[in-house]
């Protein structure tokens, strides 16, 4: 009469991935009271209409179970597939986040250079200005010298240099004659140092020049990475805190899963033990119509006794069966 609804849900059980056999040594859960209450009745000497009303009781509350089981069960497969896509999306951040790390290493990397060699410009641009401010300070003390025509000068030496070789001076005027050569060759060599000390300034004032731009350059360049390394750091410390609010919610997602999934163990125990109580009243419904059914049997073989004994009385010739019947070698099986 009834179908063991015990199928449908050990189909539905398969679709679940709890781990039943880990829990299996551990203590049963608490039953609710009304199946609790189920569970517990002495079926012994329950007449058999009452046996079909508690099996529907029974079927009832299976439905309702595996109802509950079932919505779980989902629930779990929703929770599974936020928690496998939240990590697999934490999974790209840490990617991300790794990359930026990296990045930032190679731009402070570079900004220790930076600083390293605009140390060292600016030690050269020191180092440059100090030669300069000497060299314009020789170049004063020799006034305007520098802006005299050497030509002038030169040509001046070779005439008076000629006029001693081709003329016969008197001893005074050959001694002014020489000392006025030698002053005009100093103040010669003077013009020339005067002049060279203008292009080692000139230099100095083009390398100088070189050296600011240059130090310019690694300051800006410096301030550049100096910027990009905290955009970098506020990137890492934003996608470090996404990560750790990943993990908490990770962890959160795992902990209700874990918690549905023990209320999954839990029904399942439930029908297990709404379908043993089942299975009980099932054979004890089946025991009970053997019995009713050989009471009949009994009865229908008490009437023909009855008759078969009238039919003897009578004087009638009884069968082979019939005597079997009347003698009691007839039973019912």
């Amino acid at each position: 009469m009834y179908d063991d609804p015990r199928e449908d849900a050990e189909a539905n059980a398969s679709q679940t991935n709890t781990t039943n056999e880990v829990q299996q040594g551990a203590e049963k859960p608490q039953l609710l009271p009304d199946v609790q209450e189920l569970v517990n009745i002495d079926i012994n000497n329950k007449p058999e209409e009452e046996l079909y009303q508690i099996v529907d009781r029974i079927r009832d509350k299976i439905v309702h179970v595996k109802e509950q089981r079932t919505r779980l069960i989902e629930e779990v497969k929703g929770l599974r597939e936020k928690r496998r896509s939240l990590i697999d999306k934490k999974r790209e951040v840490v990617g991300q986040l790794l990359k930026l790390r990296e990045e930032r290493k190679g731009v402070l990397d570079e900004l220790a250079k930076v600083k390293e060699e605009l140390n060292s410009v600016l030690n050269e641009l020191k180092s440059k200005r100090e030669q300069l401010r000497e060299a314009r300070q020789l170049l004063e003390k020799e006034g305007n010298i520098a802006k005299l025509s050497l030509r002038k000068v030169t040509k001046r030496i070779e005439e008076l240099e000629w006029r001693q070789q081709t003329s016969v001076l008197p001893p005074q005027e050959e001694k002014r004659l020489v000392e006025e050569i030698e002053r005009l060759e100093q103040l010669a060599e003077r013009i020339r140092k005067a002049r060279q000390e203008e292009i080692s300034i000139m230099e100095l004032e083009a390398e100088v020049k070189g050296l600011r731009l240059k130090l310019n350059g690694l300051i800006n360049r410096r301030n550049e990475l100096r910027q990009k390394a905290v955009n970098l750091k506020n990137q890492v410390q934003s996608l470090s805190s996404q990560v750790d609010g990943m993990n908490k919610e990770i962890d959160s997602l795992k902990g209700l899963i874990d918690e549905k999934s023990k209320e999954i163990d839990d029904l399942s125990k439930v029908l297990d033990a709404l379908y043993t109580k089942y299975r009980e009243i099932m054979v004890r419904l089946k025991e009970l119509k053997v019995s009713r059914q050989r009471g009949i049997q009994l009865k229908v073989l008490e009437e023909r006794r009855k008759e078969i004994e009238e039919k003897a009385r009578r004087g009638e010739p009884l069968s082979i069966d019939e005597m079997r019947i009347l003698y009691g070698e007839f039973d019912v099986t």
